[in-house]
């Protein structure tokens, strides 16, 4: 890096500090990696914060084309330079906020621009001058950008969100729509204050409380957390919702078969147990009656539940759609379950938590909880859970993790999970031939 800086701005730095954290991998295709760098030059009084992205490619032809591409953009004048190569690494180097396909996030991350447009007056001090500025939380390169914003007053904190020209009318939607029911909810969900069509921006108040993986992580025999999750799940399942995207498992088989590809080139000797797996489920969709009528939330994990003693709140619902209620609750307990294997958490802890969930759940729906429907959903979405935290983020011990999820989905189908109570799926399958 000191090297390429060197070559770049023409002045070695006196240091240089670089922070990463990875946020995608795809084996033998590409790795994304935002970083936060700290360099402190001879002649500056502060140091240089930046951040930067990180694209490392297999193919090398793809580094200069992108770096190419990145000159094409509309930079300020006197900016940092927004786009540049590390060859040895087959890596394009971003400086944020120039970013792949989002250049509305040069401007969003002034405060001049970015307050008045989209935090409510109220939280605003009144001189222009003492605007706090956004910060980068999340950055999804070609896709979307998450900012937050607190209020100087300590009132309030705000996520906003830069989205695609395609999802963004949607997204808005979906959440004004659940906020219109807010108050005929139990539990609270995020308040929108203000939608920009021109830069594709939506911002909302955030929802206080600790994300539901944390409680989960814990796996204490405190059921009542879980009990009253399910509930609210139930809730949300028989609530007057009518968005208007609809999940089906056709599309979730197109999700798992691109995200299992990628697991088989990661660690070859799991490539015939996920295909006996994909070959089990593919069978078994033909005879599951998957409903398409209730209002779920369709990306439904522990960190978008935020847990307090008084309350539950529920965040992210971009992806609100009508479709099957065994989806939301399968995916919690898949997550859970990939957690218990990844925090080695005590067993009969977690078998309790998960029938607390399920009793919470039961008890508030007008229908019959179909087990046989849910075994078949939390057997994907455990497989699709240790590609998205283990593949993907690359943790410590991440093919541990990967084979434990394998070796637990083939503990679902049989109906022999330490963890949960669910019918054979094996045996289903069987005797529907």
């Amino acid at each position: 890096m000191i090297d390429t800086w060197n070559h770049w701005l023409g002045e070695m730095p006196q240091s240089l500090k670089v922070k990463p954290i990875l946020t995608y991998y795809r084996p033998f295709n590409c790795a994304r990696v935002v970083a936060e760098v700290t360099v402190l030059t001879s002649n500056a009084a502060e140091p240089l914060i930046l951040h930067m992205f990180f694209h490392s490619f297999a193919d090398p032809d793809k580094v200069r084309h992108q770096v190419n591409k990145g000159y094409e953009l509309a930079v300020p004048p006197n900016a940092v330079l927004p786009v540049f190569a590390i060859d040895a690494w087959q890596t394009v180097v971003w400086t944020l906020p120039h970013a792949p396909c989002l250049p509305e996030l040069t401007e969003l991350l002034r405060p001049d621009y970015f307050c008045p447009l989209l935090i409510a007056p109220d939280d605003l001090p009144t001189n222009l001058n003492d605007y706090p500025a956004p910060q980068i939380f999340r950055y999804v390169p070609f896709k979307r950008a998450i900012l937050t914003w607190d209020a100087p007053n300590g009132k309030h904190r705000y996520f906003v969100k830069l989205c695609q020209e395609l999802e963004f009318t949607q997204v808005v939607a979906n959440f004004q729509q659940i906020y219109a029911q807010s108050a005929q909810l139990s539990f609270k969900v995020p308040e929108p204050i203000a939608a920009d069509p021109v830069s594709r921006t939506f911002s909302m108040r955030a929802l206080p409380g600790q994300q539901f993986t944390t409680v989960m992580c814990q796996a204490r025999p405190q059921l009542e957390p879980f009990k009253r999750v399910g509930q609210v799940l139930a809730e949300l399942h028989q609530a007057d919702l009518h968005p208007t995207s609809v999940w089906t498992p056709a599309k979730e088989f197109r999700l798992f078969n691109i995200a299992m590809a990628d697991v088989k080139l990661a660690l070859p000797h799991l490539a015939p147990s996920i295909d006996w797996i994909s070959n089990q489920l593919t069978e078994l969709a033909n005879h599951i009656d998957f409903s398409s009528s209730y209002p779920i939330h369709a990306n439904l994990f522990g960190d978008q539940i935020l847990y307090s003693g008084d309350q539950i709140g529920i965040v992210d619902w971009d992806t609100l759609s009508l479709g099957d209620p065994h989806y939301d609750i399968g995916r919690l307990i898949a997550h859970f379950l990939y957690l218990a294997g990844h925090e080695q958490l005590a067993t009969k802890t977690v078998k309790t938590c998960i029938e607390a969930l399920l009793e919470g759940y039961e008890s508030a729906i007008t229908w019959k909880l179909d087990r046989t429907c849910l075994a078949w959903h939390v057997t994907m979405q455990i497989l699709l859970r240790g590609k998205i935290s283990s593949l993907r983020k690359l943790p410590p011990h991440w093919q541990e993790d990967l084979e434990f999820v394998v070796a637990e989905a083939e503990w679902l189908l049989a109906g022999c999970s330490q963890y949960i109570v669910l019918p054979p799926l094996s045996q289903c399958f069987i005797a529907a031939s």
